[in-house]
């Protein structure tokens, strides 16, 4: 499947859009190809979107002092992945992203992303719902952590 459709699919599972709004939304995303081990952003770079996974498969990782290595995320296709704290906030990454496979994936930058929201409803629905499952997922992964902690 092609990455205008993968995203279209992606989309219509959770709002509805006419065909002319999803080709102005789609017009906002930059499609870019990595190679297996590729870094798409380190810790410390500028970080002003967000990726979306066509094909392949993505991992955001942090680096501690130690230089010991966390895996954050393992982003395969329809996943996103980005440093949001970096890409809201405007502070460098603290996390980076690389490609543990060939990968393809559409960016879209902060900016499109706000216009967007502003200028179609059903896109902003889209994104806060995504942002809420984000919020669920992220309570349920600390809680595991907790209990991990707990019997220890």
């Amino acid at each position: 499947m092609d990455p205008k459709e993968t995203l279209k699919q992606h989309i219509a599972k959770t709002t509805s859009i006419s065909d002319e709004q999803f080709d102005f939304i789609f017009s906002h995303f930059k499609p870019q190809v990595f190679k297996k081990g590729q870094t798409i952003f380190a810790a410390g770079d500028t970080i002003d979107c967000e990726f979306f996974v066509v094909r392949g498969c993505l991992k955001t990782f942090y680096i501690n002092d130690d230089l010991k290595m966390f895996t954050l995320q393992i982003a395969m296709p329809t996943w996103w992945a980005s440093d949001y704290s970096a890409l809201y906030t405007g502070v460098k990454a603290t996390v980076s992203l690389d490609c543990i496979t060939d990968s393809e994936v559409l960016c879209l930058k902060a900016e499109d992303r706000e216009k967007l929201c502003q200028e179609i409803h059903a896109i902003e629905h889209f994104f806060r719902w995504r942002t809420n499952m984000g919020y669920v997922t992220a309570q349920k992964q600390l809680l595991s952590i907790i209990k991990l902690i707990g019997n220890g």
